[in-house]
């Protein structure tokens, strides 16, 4: 069964990774405004520094990396996505591959390398089964070595979570509410969702609360030494979702050190 639902997860991917590419290309306003500059600050990038981007997409933060110096093996579960990685800017520096993080043979074809960092850009919640990659990272990170992960927040933006706008002209005056309804945050679930609009399939999420995904890192030696909760504000935006999103963060980004 859990082969099966990851095979799923591949054909929506591939299905979509034309139109994604199209859309994304080297970072939307959600990447560029909250999550790159964040993951940056974490991973504190040195010139020769070698980096290991999990779930790269089309490959814009491999390509983003690359430029400021490191040396990028990018891994993604999808066919179609790392086709049209290497067919952008930089290709000839980054090594692409197509790993399925999900199982351990797989995994066992990046050994050969230690990495100075290791980067998971907004994807664990699109991955069935997350155990098999955060227990194999230990093996390939180098002592002192990071560890930068970015998701949709589990808390906020995640599961079973509604945005809501309440508008009110009370004394005559127009008043605008805007908040988020939750419901069984506790209960780990797959959910089909709709990331970008117009997208050929909607994708597979795996909501987890934060607890596990951060209790599952400290069983596999890592320890949290950083976390970002970015918001859209101080952003000027007419939609609900960036006010929704004002004061209450859609995502969360956080770093880890390994304890060898």
């Amino acid at each position: 069964m859990n082969a099966k639902k990851n095979d799923k997860v591949r054909n929506v991917w591939d299905a979509n990774a034309a139109y994604w590419d199209e859309r994304m290309g080297e970072g939307n306003d959600f990447h560029k405004v909250l999550i790159e500059p964040n993951q940056l600050e974490l991973l504190d990038i040195k010139k020769g520094d070698s980096i290991l981007d999990i779930a790269c997409g089309n490959g814009q933060f491999a390509r983003k990396m690359t430029k400021l110096g490191a040396m990028v093996t990018a891994i993604d579960l999808s066919r179609e996505m790392i086709k049209i990685a290497r067919s952008k800017p930089f290709a000839d520096r980054i090594d692409y591959q197509v790993i399925d993080v999900t199982k351990k043979t797989d995994l066992a074809k990046l050994k050969r390398n230690m990495y100075d960092s290791i980067v998971c850009t907004m994807a664990i919640m699109d991955i069935k089964n997350i155990e098999p990659m955060i227990g194999f990272l230990p093996e390939i990170l180098k002592d002192n070595g990071r560890f930068v992960f970015s998701i949709l927040h589990p808390c906020f933006n995640s599961g079973e979570a509604s945005q809501i706008n309440e508008h009110t002209d009370y004394g005559g005056h127009e008043h605008n509410r805007y908040y988020i309804k939750i419901s069984d945050y506790l209960i780990p679930r797959p959910v089909l969702g709709v990331a970008i609009r117009g997208q050929p399939e909607p994708q597979y999420y795996f909501h987890r609360p934060l607890s596990e995904i951060l209790n599952l890192c400290f069983q596999y030696g890592f320890y949290m030494d950083a976390m970002r909760e970015p918001s859209f504000k101080g952003i000027e935006t007419n939609s609900t979702w960036g006010k929704t999103f004002e004061n209450n963060p859609p995502a969360i980004i956080c770093g880890f050190k390994l304890i060898k």
